[in-house]
């Protein structure tokens, strides 16, 4: 686990990310972060970084449990595939002024989108504004990191 972390924190400084900036939905179906392919990971493995305010950081992880329901039970099996590679960590440094919480996709499903706010749109429709409301409120700055793997 230590290998891990130091292996994260050492792309987090050398590499270069991509800020994805959060925007408010059009309708009442919230849409993703950022158009495009923010959250598509061609390169076989990647990482979203979500920089939240400490005060924000239990309902994020509300949200995150939800998350994690809706991949562990979903029946599509692309998203299946997504679950079994999915892991999700936060920074165990005491926050200063946010906290860190590193999704790591290894691998990545090619062609697979990894936008929460769309995986819980499809598992729970009814619930999603309020759900995109609680990320959006805590969530100050999404970055994202596709990775080559080395070794």
């Amino acid at each position: 686990m230590q290998r891990l972390f130091r292996m994260l924190t050492v792309c987090a400084a050398l590499a270069a990310t991509t800020t994805v900036e959060a925007q408010a939905p059009q309708s009442s179906t919230p849409r993703p972060a950022a158009a495009g392919q923010e959250y598509l990971f061609p390169s076989g493995a990647g990482m979203l970084f979500f920089h939240v305010r400490p005060d924000r950081a239990q309902d994020f992880e509300s949200v995150l449990t939800r998350l994690a329901d809706a991949l562990d039970s979903t029946i599509d099996p692309v998203r299946k595939q997504q679950a079994s590679s999915w892991k999700m960590f936060r920074s165990a440094e005491t926050p200063r002024e946010q906290v860190i919480y590193v999704f790591l996709f290894d691998p990545a499903v090619a062609g697979a989108d990894y936008d929460p706010v769309k995986v819980l749109s499809e598992a729970a429709p009814a619930d999603v504004q309020g759900l995109y409301e609680r990320l959006r409120d805590g969530v100050v700055r999404v970055e994202r990191m596709g990775l080559a793997k080395l070794r």
